[in-house]
């Protein structure tokens, strides 16, 4: 299990005793100390005094993308699992997890999880239903219906080893999981997904996810970019395609409001070139006739269609 560890010195205890817990014993746990200036480091070496089957790395403030990808050049088992430094296990996981891809076809499991918010009355679970489905199927249909992010996220599935050969998340930017679910979905033939709610995910208000400065949703511009160059490649549905671009609009109209200078700004030029091209690109394809208006004021006008499209989004869902 590969657990980045920063700022949390409040929760990594009940973190790293969650894994040790387990009801499976035979794994590796590799914390990788992300330059945390509280005492998280410190709470790390403590347990890993204790327990030799814990790895503690300690480097330099890079994000969460580098800290994992150090976990994955030293992880030596069969499987992976990741777990980030605020979250936590039910005591069954690794080995439900484990009983269901060992011997299997399986190149990943996913379980469901409980998302535990600052007020814990609206904690949630996405409700999963038990199936078998393949990666293509997860980015043609799946990655775009509502809670996609249970694809996304890396912490509530486990791994075979050999579908992340090679595979390694984007270092410096945001939204690293989104860049590396996509690639990870390709290389998945078959995946298995279970109801059990497993893992326990806290959203807290200080947390990434929600800190989020304007001029970082020009990376998510850059996944939305590189997601539909994908499906464009590989001859996903053109409908899918639209889709991507319609949830680019967003992003872009953050962006656009601000006034950036230098590369930013370059960054948010190209992403305009690259939503007027990839309008053209689908107008020309088999889409409905609303569609291809739609598209067609896209081209010229983004920030101000999605400001509209936003306004009136229950009718026109109802078309589009």
């Amino acid at each position: 299990m590969i657990v980045p560890v920063y700022q949390v010195e409040n929760y990594i205890s009940q973190c790293i005793e969650s894994v040790l817990n387990q009801t499976f014993q035979d794994f590796e746990l590799i914390l990788i100390d992300d330059g945390s200036k509280d005492k998280s480091g410190i709470i790390c070496d403590s347990y890993a005094a204790m327990d030799n089957r814990i790895i503690v790395i300690h480097t330099e403030n890079r994000g969460a993308a580098a800290a994992r990808n150090i976990g994955l050049d030293r992880a030596s088992g069969r499987y992976i699992t990741f777990l980030d430094g605020d979250d936590y296990l039910a005591e069954n996981m690794i080995g439900r997890l484990y009983d269901v891809i060992n011997h299997s076809e399986y190149d990943m499991v996913v379980c469901d999880f409980l998302n535990i918010l600052p007020d814990e009355k609206d904690n949630f679970s996405l409700h999963l239903q038990e199936m078998k489905i393949n990666g293509r199927e997860v980015l043609s249909h799946w990655k775009m219906k509502k809670n996609y992010g249970v694809w996304t996220v890396v912490w509530n599935k486990i791994y075979k080893r050999e579908i992340l050969e090679n595979l390694r998340f984007p270092e410096g930017k945001f939204f690293e999981d989104e860049f590396f679910s996509d690639q990870l979905y390709l290389r998945c033939k078959n995946i298995q997904v279970i109801q059990d709610i497993l893992c326990f995910h806290r959203v807290l208000a200080s947390s990434t996810m929600n800190t989020h400065k304007t001029r970082n949703y020009l990376d998510l511009l850059d996944v939305f970019k590189t997601r539909i160059e994908l499906y464009l490649e590989q001859d996903f549905p053109i409908d899918e395609v639209y889709k991507i671009l319609i949830c680019m609009l967003e992003p872009y109209s953050k962006c656009a409001t601000s006034h950036f200078q230098g590369q930013d700004r370059k960054r948010l030029r190209e992403g305009r070139e690259f939503i007027r091209n990839t309008s053209c690109i689908l107008i020309k394809k088999e889409l409905s006739l609303i569609k291809k208006g739609s598209l067609l004021a896209i081209s010229i006008f983004p920030s101000i269609t999605f400001q509209i499209a936003n306004r009136f989004r229950s009718q026109l869902e109802k078309y589009l």
